[in-house]
This record gives structure tokens, C-alpha cells and sequence, in this order.
């Protein structure tokens, strides 16, 4: 897709389309039906300055799609957030240890707090998390700018289209190279509200695991995960299960002296960006006590 964004409003090239009607662009970039609706019932969808019909064909020079139509009241937090990677729709935030993606009911500032503060003087961009991290796990994680292309941004997710790999620093030696499917359903424990545990009668959860390096000197291993689901607490029960429970984890595994966080780092996502029309992977640095770790597995 060909486009230039002015001000709030995304200028699209119908040239660049492979759809023939306004109904088709919206199953192709806009899968709620009721983002859909207020788009044409507000006049945010214009074809060369007309307003649209579903069943309209594209034909013409210019779509020209309002993807910021909403303004948010944000409130200055004084707090910075580490942006790795932004664009139109995306944002892409290097969450540290010990924050909160978003409220759990608490007054606890979240990372969602620190991103909407980042765009109060945008106040048109919104900051939605379309995934979340544990608490303690540092890394990654992917913002929606916009409420109209959020379902968009969704749908890929749960379409695997948009992929997180974690690197997992676990107890013990496993040899390096080796490769693991771990497939075991994941419920919740009766006893623990706050953990969960392998249950036949869970919901089905996969973990796809390779281990990049094992320290020689030191009783610890380091594994690159892909998460095929997204369970709560998936990778940390999945490697605890297999007896490499995560170094520092609280509910899993147990105290380490090796690093000053729990051992879980969201290092990369692939996505294929349905705008610029690409896959992309987008990467992030390791914190010195990780990288420090991650170093040496690999000697």
C-alpha cells in the first residue's frame, strides 16, 4: 500500500490496492464492523472526497481514512517509556521489570499510564497494549496508535501473525542446540489464585524451545522460546514443568544470586505490517545483568 499520512488523516494510492469495493478494503484492513459503521456514518472514510457506500468501488485516485478520531484525556505521569520502534499504527515499548502492562484494579502506575502520558500532547493517538507481559518480565511489547486499525492489530495476533520470542535464562545444563515442543494444557491452580499449573483439563498451550548456550562454570542454561499460544504464566509453567524453572521466578522456581530480575526477557517480535505490506522483525537490547548471562551460556 502506497500512503502519506497528513495530520490525522491516512492518504492511501488506490493504485496500491488489491480490493475493488469499500467493503472489501474493510475485510482486508478494518475487521470491526462497528469501526466500520462510524466511519462512514462520520464521513472518516472519502473517496476522492466523497463520502463512501460499503458496496462502493474503488475507483477513483484517493481513499483518504481518519485513523486518529478519537482524543483521549492522558495525564502527565513524568515518567519516560523506552520506544524501540514507532510508526502510523504501531508502537513498540521496552517495558522494564516490575511495572504493570495495564491496571489490574490497583493505583499502580502501569506501562499503559507511562505510554499514554508519552502522547498527551498528542492527544489523538491512543496507546493500547495488544498483548500483555508478566510483571516482572522485561522486553517488548506492541502498542496500537490507532482505534482503527486496533482490530486489525488484534486479528494478526491471533492469527499468529504477530510472533513474541522470549530468551529464557532457567536452572540446570540443558545441551545446547536442542530443540523442544512443549504441548500441556495450562489451568489454573485451586489452591493459588495466582498461579497456574499443568491440568489435562486446561486450555491448550504450546511453547516452542531452543537452547541457545549453557554455562560451563555456572548451573544455568539459556533458551529461545516462541510462544504458539499466549496462557497466562505459559512459558514460566511450561519450562518449571520440565524441570528449568526461570531464574528468579517468584510462583515457578526459586531465588538466584546470577542476575537482579526474574530471567525472562520478550527480545523480539515478527509481524508482517499490514500497511507497509512487509514482514518485519523488531528487536530489543538485553539488560546488562541478561546480557552478562547471555555472554557467558555462549563461551
Amino acid at each position: 500500500m502506497r500512503y502519506t499520512l497528513e495530520d490525522k488523516t491516512l492518504h492511501i494510492d488506490v493504485d496500491s490496492l488489491f480490493v475493488h469495493t469499500i467493503q472489501e478494503f474493510f475485510d482486508a484492513y478494518i475487521p470491526s464492523k462497528k469501526v466500520q459503521h462510524l466511519l462512514i456514518q462520520n464521513k472518516q472514510i472519502l473517496l476522492d472526497g466523497n463520502p463512501v457506500k460499503r458496496e462502493d468501488d474503488i475507483a477513483g485516485l484517493h481513499l483518504d481514512l481518519v485513523i486518529y478520531p478519537e482524543t483521549y484525556d492522558y495525564q502527565k505521569t513524568g515518567n519516560d517509556i523506552n520506544i524501540v520502534y514507532e510508526d502510523e499504527i504501531l508502537c513498540i515499548v521496552n517495558k522494564p521489570k516490575g511495572v504493570l502492562v495495564h491496571s489490574d484494579g490497583g493505583r499502580e502506575l502501569t506501562l499503559t499510564d507511562m505510554a499514554e502520558s508519552h502522547y498527551a500532547d498528542q492527544n489523538h493517538i491512543a496507546a493500547y497494549p495488544i498483548h500483555r507481559l508478566d510483571k516482572q518480565t522485561s522486553g517488548l511489547v506492541v502498542f496500537s496508535k490507532s482505534v482503527v486499525f486496533q482490530p486489525l492489530l488484534d486479528k494478526l495476533l491471533s492469527e499468529k501473525k504477530i510472533r513474541r520470542n522470549y530468551l529464557a535464562f532457567v536452572e540446570g545444563r540443558m545441551e545446547s542446540g536442542t530443540i523442544l515442543n512443549i504441548d500441556k494444557p495450562i489451568g489454573k491452580d485451586r489452591h493459588d489464585p495466582n498461579k497456574r499449573i499443568i491440568h489435562k483439563n486446561g486450555q491448550s498451550a504450546l511453547t516452542k524451545v531452543r537452547c541457545v548456550g549453557c554455562s560451563r562454570s555456572k548451573n544455568y542454561s539459556v533458551l529461545l522460546c516462541t510462544l504458539e499460544t499466549g496462557r497466562t504464566h505459559q512459558i514460566r509453567v511450561h519450562l518449571s514443568s520440565i524441570g528449568h524453572p526461570i531464574l528468579n521466578d517468584d510462583l515457578y522456581g526459586k531465588k538466584s544470586d546470577l542476575c537482579v530480575r526474574m530471567g525472562l526477557f520478550a527480545e523480539s517480535i515478527e509481524l508482517y505490517h499490514p500497511l507497509k505490506e512487509e514482514n518485519m522483525e523488531i528487536e530489543c537490547e538485553l539488560p546488562n545483568d541478561l546480557n552478562k548471562l547471555y555472554m557467558g551460556a555462549l563461551r
